[in-house]
């Protein structure tokens, strides 16, 4: 916050919960104070860019509101180029920018967008890029469009946070979602007798029509849950997240769409019913608990098919254990290449399967034949390259 307040451009990585948005806010708004007063027809004074949108305004009540003259723009990249294009705002009178969760603005696509925002800027404005990674894609836009940051680095970056107690359980495919609900039928009736709500949870799936159909699944079971991806309505989601903090839903059933940038306090437990496919995604996940020094857990579920990323978890556990916690690579590239060595690592696996178990080497019960092609003749099954993709 010193930083900031002196006026430096400011280059932030830290861990989820850390505090980030408090060090840009109290700044900004000492800025904001400092200036001459906005009029009609000014564009605001600062602008926060974020990846996503929680709690989104009528497009009508935001052109007015732009048009009557702001101290402060919060928005998604999208919707404020959306509205310079309309004639609603401008950018000339900006000159504090806060680019928060960017390595998140890069993982969605919005480079191009970052990029065009930023050199149409007047030439003397204050910067602090904000983010959870520090990847090279994130450095090498740092080292363009800030001016001597001064670097700040707060927690265990990239790491798995210590305030989080990690369980891994393998369960068959078909299994995970009856042990999902035995798991959290077991907790309910734990704190029925204590006096306690449902601790805050949030079960992470791999997609849509699994994300609907567990919660349906869970209130089936007389638990309050709710579902929140990319397919509901903004007011849907508006919704679900409302009752979730109000702690009226316990249970958030959720796809990726809110592994970041969701800042719900008191989330005690997430669950993987399936997991992510690279370590960044599963430490952003994991990290919507144990935050601002609370205590949290998470129990993630996995099958044969996330040995890689089972292995590299465990090695992270081990390693925080023993107090040597070795941060891991992220971005664009450094996924690329755990998804190449994840291929690699399934292959031979398979292989070594092959070679040890032949024809006349296992004892198959008649009605598991079907499961056994001769090795000349097998195919990719099509959920196989699916995964792959």
């Amino acid at each position: 916050m010193p930083v900031a307040l002196s006026g430096r451009d400011l280059l932030g990585c830290a861990e989820t919960g850390s505090g980030k948005t408090a060090a840009f806010a109290i700044p900004m708004i000492q800025h904001c104070l400092a200036q001459p007063p906005v009029q009609r027809g000014d564009g605001p004074l600062a602008l926060v860019l974020a990846p996503t949108r929680e709690l989104a305004q009528q497009i009508e009540k935001e052109r007015s509101e732009l048009r009557a003259g702001v101290d402060v723009v919060v928005a998604i990249l999208g919707r404020f180029i959306d509205h310079l294009q309309q004639g609603n705002t401008s950018i000339t009178r900006i000159s504090f920018v806060v680019l928060d969760e960017a390595d998140r603005m890069l993982d969605m696509g919005f480079e191009q967008q970052i990029r065009e925002v930023m050199r149409n800027l007047s030439e003397k404005h204050q910067t602090l890029l904000f983010s959870a990674t520090m990847p090279e894609e994130i450095e090498e836009l740092a080292q363009e469009y800030l001016t001597k940051p001064v670097q700040v680095k707060v927690g265990k970056v990239s790491s798995p946070t210590a305030n989080v107690t990690q369980t891994l359980e393998k369960v068959p495919e078909s299994e995970k979602t009856d042990q999902l609900l035995a798991l959290l039928v077991a907790e309910a009736s734990r704190v029925e007798g204590t006096g306690h709500p449902f601790p805050l949870t949030i079960v992470f799936v791999e997609r849509k029509t699994r994300c609907d159909e567990v919660a349906e699944a869970l209130v089936a079971q007389g638990l309050h849950a709710v579902a929140l991806h990319g397919g509901r309505t903004q007011t849907e989601r508006e919704a679900a997240l409302r009752d979730f903090r109000k702690g009226t839903t316990s249970i958030l059933v959720a796809t990726d769409v809110a592994s970041r940038g969701l800042d719900v306090s008191g989330v005690a437990h997430v669950i993987n019913l399936d997991l992510p496919k690279s370590m960044e995604d599963y430490v952003h996940r994991i990290g919507r608990t144990g935050r601002a020094r609370s205590m949290g857990q998470s129990t993630s579920f996995y099958t044969d098919r996330d040995m890689f990323l089972v292995a590299n978890i465990k090695k992270a556990i081990s390693d925080a254990g023993s107090g040597n916690v070795v941060a891991f690579a992220t971005g664009k590239t450094a996924r690329r290449k755990e998804k190449e060595a994840a291929v690699a690592e399934k292959q031979a696996r398979v292989a070594s399967k092959s070679s040890i178990a032949g024809p006349t080497s296992v004892n198959i019960e008649d009605k598991y034949r079907f499961m056994f092609a001769d090795s000349n003749n097998k195919k990719e099954g099509a959920a196989d390259s699916a995964w792959d993709d």
